[in-house]
């Protein structure tokens, strides 16, 4: 009877799992008809677009806070970029398994943690050596800690994105 229920449960969070990337799915397509349809090149800004360079560009917080639209775009475009696994595991970091179910108020640091999904270590050396003040050469320790490491060698991958989001947070105090 337990493994019948444990396969029914299985199920379930597989259609949840699909029904989400649906979603995403759908906004992209939404935003993309949109876009046909008015025959304008973009509607909204692009809050996170990556640069052609290999290290990646954290976006101004000057901005207003993030919808939960703002968010499904970003994500979208990180699961088409190959980053679905990612993606999934971010959601249930933030304590969800579908987007909708997070709350607003995590949004910004998720869209920031998202935006640097995909980082390499290349990138994580470039935001470290970026980080020249001795002030604030003085709070690495702090965040190695914090991701479980004490150098860059022995951080994990899965927590490349996460560490990034903070190094680069540091260098724009």
């Amino acid at each position: 009877m337990e493994d019948k229920a444990q396969l029914l449960l299985d199920g379930a969070k597989g259609f949840r799992s699909l029904a989400e990337a649906l979603e995403l799915a759908a906004e992209v397509l939404r935003t993309q008809d949109l876009k046909n349809l008015l025959g304008q090149k973009n509607i909204q800004p692009d809050l996170f677009k990556a640069q052609d360079s290999p290290t990646i560009q954290e976006p101004s917080k000057a901005e207003s806070p993030l919808s939960l639209i703002d968010v499904r775009k970003i994500l979208a475009e990180k699961s088409r970029d190959g980053h679905t696994d990612q993606v999934r595991l971010l959601l249930q970091k933030y304590g969800a398994d579908k987007l909708s179910a997070i709350d607003p108020a995590h949004y910004r640091n998720l869209a920031d943690e998202a935006f640097c999904l995909g980082a390499t270590l290349e990138d994580l050396k470039a935001a470290v050596n970026a980080i020249t003040s001795k002030d604030k050469a003085d709070q690495m320790p702090a965040i190695y800690e914090h991701h479980y490491a004490t150098s860059l060698e022995d951080l994990k991958p899965e927590y490349y994105p996460g560490f990034l989001r903070d190094i680069r947070r540091l260098a724009d105090e």
